[in-house]
């Protein structure tokens, strides 16, 4: 069996109606994190979204700075961070002082964007989203030496300017794309950025064969993927804890890629259909969350799997006592 990282996923939202503070829900969430570090996780990841009803974290970075500032050893990375929303420069500056803080452990995955909705807010035009972007990691990669540049491009100008502190890690902080076309994940490849995957087994293998074509070694780069995953004495217990949460999670998502796809909800690739959701989480008893992961190695080319329990609305004691379980009874195996 090959050696893979664990990560842990954690989104902070708060679906209407749950009863619980942003306060408590923030307080339990740390909890978490401080329990993954003491288990031996590699990393959290955080993801982000804007303007939504439950909350779903807005500020990957300032977020990123507190769990820097109560962990020692975890790698931090952003799945993903939305790229068009925020200016290179302060996203150059804000990256450094969190990877400083943290002497050296944030991981910065990026990603376009999608959600009419979100460019609206901003005030972003949509078909700006890839320009912004590309733009994006070359002023990042030019920024993060410490030395005076100017950027003439269709989207950002500036002339003679220096971002301080330079960044912990050399030469900078890892860059991972995330992508779900052929397309993007190409270009993810040809741009010498780790792969933050948002699909499966297919999606890897474009990038690692493009990779090869390039003639770049596939094991220099980050390929990682995300699964819920929940641990109960039983499928069924565990359905019962978490299935309205990957529900919810599933309509909201569904309905976002419906809109910007243009497509019906049934084409999509996260859709609220329940036999589909238990297929592709893996919730069960130890025995089987053992299995299953052995499949998922043994199949898919991935170097990380991050792993996602504390769904929305679900009860975060629930999600902590999944935790420690996976921790303490199956992470022990894949090491």
């Amino acid at each position: 069996m090959r050696k893979i990282k664990f990560g842990y996923q954690l989104d902070f939202r708060n679906p209407p109606g749950s009863g619980r503070s942003f306060g408590d829900l923030y307080h339990d969430a740390f909890e978490q994190i401080d329990l993954a570090e003491n288990l031996g996780f590699d990393s959290i990841w955080l993801t982000e979204h804007h303007f939504t009803d439950d909350g779903y974290l807005p500020s990957l970075l300032p977020m990123a700075a507190a769990i820097a500032s109560r962990t020692k050893r975890l790698t931090i990375g952003t799945y993903v961070l939305l790229a068009p929303f925020i200016h290179p420069l302060k996203l150059a500056e804000d990256a450094a002082v969190v990877d400083v803080i943290s002497n050296g452990r944030l991981r910065l995955g990026l990603g376009q964007g999608y959600r009419a909705e979100e460019f609206a807010g901003f005030g972003v035009p949509h078909s700006e989203r890839l320009g912004r972007t590309l733009e994006t990691i070359e002023i990042l990669r030019r920024a993060w030496s410490g030395e005076r540049f100017s950027f003439n491009g269709e989207h950002f100008h500036f002339t003679d300017v220096r971002v301080l502190p330079k960044p912990m890690s050399r030469p900078y902080p890892e860059l991972l794309c995330g992508a779900g076309a052929r397309k993007a994940i190409e270009r993810a490849a040809r741009l010498d950025l780790g792969f933050a995957c948002v699909g499966g087994r297919a999606q890897i293998a474009i990038y690692r064969d493009r990779l090869a074509a390039l003639g770049k070694d596939p094991a220099r780069f980050s390929v990682v993927n995300s699964r819920v995953l929940y641990i109960a004495d039983t499928p069924e217990q565990a359905w019962r804890e978490v299935g309205d949460g990957l529900l919810y999670q599933a309509e909201l998502y569904g309905k976002w890629l419906s809109a910007a796809a243009k497509t019906p909800t049934t084409k999509v690739l996260i859709r609220p259909d329940p036999e589909r959701l238990k297929r592709s989480s893996i919730l069960g008893p130890v025995d089987l969350v053992r299995q299953r992961l052995n499949e998922v190695i043994d199949t898919t080319p991935l170097t990380e799997l991050i792993l996602v329990m504390q769904l929305p609305g679900v009860a975060p004691e629930k999600a902590y006592r999944s935790l420690q379980r996976f921790g303490s009874e199956v992470l022990p195996s894949f090491r």
